[in-house]
């Protein structure tokens, strides 16, 4: 079975407050993503048995968090959802209306 973080794969937004400010702070993307030139191109477990932190076997997403009124920046661990798995209020798919395009 995978794993994949609702955050990257824009299934849920990651709302956080500043811990210093109160701001909101902005994500700027996984941590993994930004040790090295070609890591966002690596695969993430292949990038989580290297990253140094406990994230493969606990299934979580570390997304790097900045502050842009104070500068304050903190590493935030995603919970990682199963692959299948609907992070939607009474499961499943949510509907979305095709648009009426004329043939």
């Amino acid at each position: 079975m995978g794993w994949h973080c609702p955050v990257c794969n824009g299934l849920t937004p990651l709302n956080r407050r500043c811990p210093r400010c109160g701001n909101a702070m902005e994500d700027q993307g996984r941590f993994s993503d930004l040790l090295a030139d070609y890591s966002p191109y690596r695969p993430i477990d292949d990038m989580k048995r290297t990253d140094g932190l406990d994230d493969l076997h606990s299934h979580q997403c570390p997304h790097n968090l900045w502050c842009p009124h104070c500068g304050w920046s903190e590493l935030h661990m995603v919970a990682e959802i199963p692959s299948g798995t609907s992070v939607h209020p009474g499961g499943g798919t949510p509907m979305v209306e095709p648009e009426n395009h004329p043939e």
